[in-house]
C-alpha cells in the first residue's frame, strides 16, 4: 500500500508530498524543526500541507512553524490575491480573488467549483481555480505582467512543476499555467494565511461567500 509523506518543512525549503520513506528521510533527518507526517491517502497529505500553510495544523510543540516574516509587497502594476474554501455541508469548493492595480482595488470575483472530480481536494481545488481565474482576468484585460499572491504553496509549485502532480486537477492546472506563462509574465508571492493581511482576508471572505450563495 502506498504511503504519502507530507513534508511542510524540510532541507529543500519547499513543501512537498513524497511516496517513499527514503526520500522523506533525506528531507527531514538532520533538519532542525522539520515538519512532516505520513498519511494513507494523498488527499489527507495535501490537506496537511494546506492547513500547515494557513497555520491551522495541529503540530507538536517541538515542531512549531516559525512566524513568516512580514512581506512588504510591491503593489505597482497588477497584483491579484487568491484564496480557496470548502464546505463539507454543501460538498463543494470555491475561490475568491481581489485585484489591485498600483495600490487601488479594481476588481473582485468569487465562484463555486464545477468539477465533481476536484471536490476530493477540498479547498485546495479552490486555491488553484482562483489562480487560474486571476490569470484569465489579467490576460483578458491586456496586462503583460501579474503578481499572484497566495497562501497555499501548491498554487506556485504545481504551476511551475516543482511539486509532483498525481491528480487530474493538478496536472490540468500545471498545463494551463504553463500555457498562460507564454502569454503573460507571472510572479508568485506567498503570504501567511489568516495573519491580518487585508487583501488575503478579503479573498478568503469572498471564497466563503461563494459557498454561502449556492443552493
Amino acid at each position: 500500500m502506498t504511503k504519502y509523506y507530507s513534508v511542510y518543512r524540510g532541507k529543500s525549503g519547499i513543501p512537498k508530498i513524497l511516496t517513499n520513506w527514503e526520500e522523506c528521510k533525506k528531507e527531514v533527518i538532520g533538519c532542525k524543526g522539520a515538519i512532516y507526517k505520513s498519511f494513507k491517502t494523498e488527499e489527507e497529505a495535501i490537506e496537511f500541507l494546506s492547513l500547515s500553510s494557513k497555520g491551522k495544523s495541529e503540530i507538536s510543540s517541538t515542531n512549531v512553524v516559525d512566524e513568516e516574516k512580514s512581506l512588504h509587497l510591491d503593489m505597482n502594476g497588477l497584483v491579484i490575491y487568491v484564496d480557496g474554501s470548502f464546505s463539507l455541508e454543501k460538498g463543494n469548493y470555491s475561490y475568491g480573488l481581489v485585484a489591485i492595480r498600483n495600490g487601488e482595488e479594481i476588481y473582485r470575483d468569487c465562484g463555486a467549483g464545477e468539477d465533481s472530480d476536484a471536490i476530493a481536494l477540498r479547498n485546495v481545488a479552490g486555491e488553484v481555480l482562483g489562480s487560474l481565474k486571476a490569470v484569465e482576468y489579467a490576460i483578458s484585460n491586456g496586462y503583460e505582467d501579474v503578481k499572484i499572491v497566495y497562501d497555499y504553496q501548491g498554487v506556485e509549485c504545481w504551476a511551475l512543476g516543482t511539486w509532483k502532480r498525481n491528480k487530474e486537477l493538478t496536472e490540468a492546472y500545471h498545463k494551463s499555467m504553463q500555457e498562460n506563462m507564454k502569454k503573460i509574465n507571472i510572479k508568485f508571492i506567498k503570504v501567511k494565511g489568516h495573519s491580518g493581511d487585508k487583501y488575503n482576508d478579503i479573498a478568503d471572505k469572498l471564497a466563503k461567500k461563494a459557498l454561502e450563495i449556492i443552493s
